[in-house]
């Protein structure tokens, strides 16, 4: 997995745009990249149960395909968050297992199963099993910051020209409105909605911000 960049989950937040829709808050492991990913509610929970956040009673499937694994002697090596396509993280999910062969000898082999990312994650949380990405998918996607604050590609601190009252609508933005904006305001729009954990918004800036390069 040395081509890969190794991630480590900094968080689960609602989406501050869509009702029932959440964000899932990848890092590397320097902590200076961020991926947001949408994830529905469901897989939310299920990721937030397997971290020890919310009530350890509730099972879910993901706790099922645990169980099942440890069974058969199933081992998930890892996850991997291998490609971006008009928003959609596609990932896959490599594990080990026995193989018996007729003679009634069995031996370890790998397998790669393709995955939705959000059901991916929570399996990776559950064996514990590291999750990776590309460096492609962080230049898409990737949310870079410096001390604290997202920066631009040229590693130069994002601009602070909207505002503190304008955070009270910037949350509604649409990509109409975001497409009229300077890139002076996109900037500064990123900073607040970052600043705020509004990993979604920043997501959408993000990839404005890219199309106009």
């Amino acid at each position: 997995m040395d081509q890969f960049i190794r991630l480590a989950i900094r968080g689960i937040s609602l989406s501050q745009i869509q009702s029932g829709i959440y964000v899932l808050l990848l890092e590397e492991e320097s902590g200076r990249i961020k991926l947001p990913i949408i994830i529905e509610s469901l897989q939310a929970q299920s990721i937030a149960s397997a971290l020890g956040k919310r009530d350890p009673s509730r099972s879910f499937t993901h706790d099922l395909f645990l169980t099942f694994a440890k069974v058969f002697h199933i081992r998930l090596k890892a996850v991997v968050i291998y490609k971006l396509v008009n928003g959609i993280f596609f990932s896959y999910i490599l594990f080990e297992g026995d193989h018996i062969e007729e003679e009634g000898e069995g031996e370890k082999r790998e397998h790669k199963i393709d995955s939705k990312t959000s059901d991916a994650v929570a399996l990776a949380v559950r064996f514990q099993a590291p999750i990776y990405t590309t460096k492609e998918i962080f230049d898409k996607a990737g949310i870079y910051f410096e001390n604290g604050f997202p920066i631009d590609k040229e590693n130069e601190p994002s601009e602070t020209g909207i505002e503190n009252s304008g955070f009270l609508f910037f949350k509604e933005k649409s990509q109409q409105d975001l497409e009229k904006m300077t890139e002076r305001d996109l900037n500064a729009l990123l900073n607040h909605a970052v600043v705020n954990e509004c990993y979604e918004l920043a997501a959408r800036i993000k990839k404005e911000l890219d199309r106009r390069e």
